[in-house]
């Protein structure tokens, strides 16, 4: 049973930005080069975890494209590698080799996407 806290306790989370969600879809990696594959596995509007072969080390500039169901314009916002995943001989947790990146300057569309893939999560996981 949930009391009064955790349920205020969530929305400030939600609302901070700090509830972070599945989200799992292909995007564009871009890191100075030609553009590279990469996963999506997770969001807020704070950053993303990347499930990618290729780690690129913190602190690297990178951006990200990507399509969000219900738009046909790709999402495209600026980051930076904030951590690494590395292959692990014991498996730690269980997200995938990769890193998580830190959004910088996220455009208010963007943002306003993401704040809907949270929502819509967050309804979808509500028990009625």
């Amino acid at each position: 049973m949930s009391s009064a806290a955790d349920r205020r306790s969530g929305r400030d989370r939600r609302s901070s930005g700090l509830l972070r969600v599945p989200f799992v879809r292909a995007c564009s990696l871009f890191t100075g080069g030609e553009p590279r594959s990469a996963f999506i596995a997770n969001i807020n509007v704070l950053g993303a975890y990347l499930a990618s072969d290729e780690i690129p080390a913190v602190g690297t500039v990178i951006a990200i494209r990507f399509g969000v169901p219900g738009n046909e314009i790709e999402t495209e916002i600026k980051g930076a590698v904030a951590w690494l995943n590395p292959v692990q001989q014991h498996v730690v947790h269980s997200l995938p080799p990769g890193f998580g990146m830190r959004f910088i300057g996220l455009p208010d569309e963007a943002r306003a996407r993401i704040e809907t893939i949270v929502a819509e999560y967050t309804l979808r996981q509500q028990k009625p």
